[in-house]
């Protein structure tokens, strides 16, 4: 073996075998020592090849360059099986289930196919291969959101230097979606259990136990999984209040939950839960094709429900109708996983509130709740609006003295405008020849008064003289919030009635009031030229 001494600090540079290549030897910034073939036969560059690992160490020991970015640099080096291979092993540590690992890793794998490096990953290429999807909105959103996680633990394991996906936005699931779950009302899953109880094997699973299946769903909001894990010893209830027990290792949000439930629920179970093995599941026979065994009772809970009745016309009307059915004429269709939503919308149509109605669907966010999981119809939203108060003018009473407050004299409009008589419009007109009396000094108050006082002989319009009288006089009443003077109120005011009226007393009653009030102006300026005249003489 040839060797070369070279100075202290610079490294040796040396063969192993006659006509071989270069190798050189360095010690690092951590103080090990290094050896690397330099792949050459070439002296010089062997030289710098050593001279520039020797430099490096140099920058390293003192700080010029950061280590992190010798691991950058190797885990960019890697194949990206590789670092797929970890991300799986660190979902399988956190617990999550195997179906879902499966799910996530070939999402990743198919958007990423063709990628050898890490560095590599571009958020363009990903936004394309997403847009090549045939596929919905919802489902493009669940490959973003796999190859974003993916991105977001690779930075985080510090095998990038940034998180090249960060800002990619989601898709709107609602604008395109496919595929939406409908809820079932109370009568629907009542019609249903009724139907599974009393309905043949299905795949293995008896009618007495998709019964209770159905049930303990509709009941807790249990999903698929967490029910395929209920043991004997999950079922409390005998407590108060009777609940159900889902262990955090089945539990979707790994926590454990004690979902309590109804008094019915409980002394259904509770014959049916006698002679079962404490440690054997007690939906074991639950077939994996959740949704065609559903859908199998719901058909046979509709059929009875039709043959219920012999008239044939109400027989084609409930075939047509969307009570029992599979799906709607919004395209919303029942399933399995459906018995949760329904849970949930039920409880929010109970008037639970949201902080309820989280809770026991056992969700983070109760946008999820109410946004997801929640479905109500337009009767729903319809009976809501029966809480407001009506704005027809068909009103009760007391809504109608309420609203025709005027805050000025407390009295209802019509009062004050009556279409038939005239009497309390002329009244108005009176009072306020009273009240300019004494606030103006009009030049024919006193004889205004005069009138008004002879044409309301009636006990009627006294009254009614009175009461507005005492509202003028009394400004300052409770519950008054302007001021009573009909001067700001501005009444109409009809001076032809007066007129007529003058008439009337002086012996014009039998004319009509065209014909009194042409007289009346007559004798008014026979009796002005006599005065001059008396003034003369």
């Amino acid at each position: 073996m040839a060797r070369r001494q070279r100075s202290r600090g610079s490294g040796t540079l040396f063969k192993r075998t006659t006509g071989g290549p270069w190798r050189v030897s360095w010690f690092g910034a951590d103080g090990k020592r290094r050896e690397k073939s330099t792949r050459t036969t070439d002296r010089a560059a062997a030289e710098r090849i050593l001279s520039k690992h020797v430099a490096d160490t140099a920058l390293r020991r003192d700080g010029v360059i950061d280590a992190r970015t010798d691991r950058y640099t190797a885990e960019g080096r890697r194949p990206l099986a590789e670092h797929l291979a970890n991300w799986r092993a660190s979902l399988e540590s956190r617990g999550v289930t195997g179906k879902q690992v499966a799910t996530l890793t070939m999402r990743v794998a198919a958007l990423l196919a063709g990628v050898e490096r890490l560095q590599d990953i571009t958020a363009s290429d990903v936004q394309a291969r997403i847009g090549e999807l045939q596929a919905s909105a919802q489902t493009r959103q669940h490959y973003l959101r796999a190859v974003k996680q993916f991105s977001r633990w690779a930075f985080r394991d510090g095998r990038t230097r940034a998180d090249a996906l960060a800002h990619l936005s989601g898709y709107n699931a609602d604008a395109d979606r496919r595929y939406e779950r409908r809820a079932l009302d109370a009568d629907e899953l009542a019609r249903l259990i009724a139907a599974a109880e009393a309905g043949p094997t299905w795949h293995g699973m008896s009618g007495p136990d998709r019964a209770r299946l159905y049930f303990v769903a509709a009941s807790t909001g249990f999903r698929a999984g967490e029910l395929r894990s209920l043991t004997p010893a999950s079922f409390q209830i005998d407590d108060d209040p009777p609940a159900i027990v889902l262990q955090a290792a089945n539990s979707k949000r790994r926590r454990e939950d004690r979902q309590p439930i109804r008094r019915d629920l409980a002394d259904a179970l509770r014959t049916w839960l006698v002679n079962r093995p404490d440690a054997e599941p007690v939906f074991a026979s639950m077939p994996e094709r959740t949704a065609e065994m559903f859908r199998s009772d719901l058909r046979r809970a509709k059929a009875a429900w039709i043959r219920e009745t012999a008239n044939r016309a109400e027989r084609r009307r409930r075939r047509d109708d969307e009570f029992l059915s599979v799906d709607d004429a919004a395209g919303r269709v029942a399933d399995f996983h459906g018995l949760r939503t329904s849970y949930i919308t039920l409880l929010v149509k109970s008037g639970a509130s949201v902080k309820v109605a989280q809770t026991l669907a056992r969700h983070s966010d109760p946008s999820l709740t109410l946004n997801t999981y929640t479905r109500l119809g337009v009767h729903d939203l319809a009976g809501a609006l029966d809480a407001l108060p009506t704005l027809t003018p068909d009103r009760t009473e007391s809504e109608r003295a309420a609203a025709l407050r005027t805050g000025t004299d407390d009295r209802p409009i019509g009062d004050a405008h009556d279409a038939k008589t005239g009497d309390a419009r002329y009244q108005q007109y009176c009072q306020q020849l009273r009240r300019e009396s004494v606030h103006s000094g009009a030049t024919r108050r006193d004889e205004n008064e005069r009138d008004c006082e002879l044409t309301t002989g009636r006990e009627s319009l006294k009254n009614k003289g009175k009461t507005l009288q005492n509202a003028d006089e009394t400004s300052n009443a409770p519950e008054r919030i302007r001021t009573s003077d009909l001067r700001f109120r501005k009444p109409l005011l009809y001076p032809a009635e007066l007129r007529a009226h003058r008439a009337a007393r002086r012996g014009f009653s039998g004319l009509s009031p065209k014909r009194a009030r042409l007289h009346a102006r007559r004798e008014s300026d026979a009796s002005r030229r006599r005065g001059k005249g008396g003034e003369r003489a």
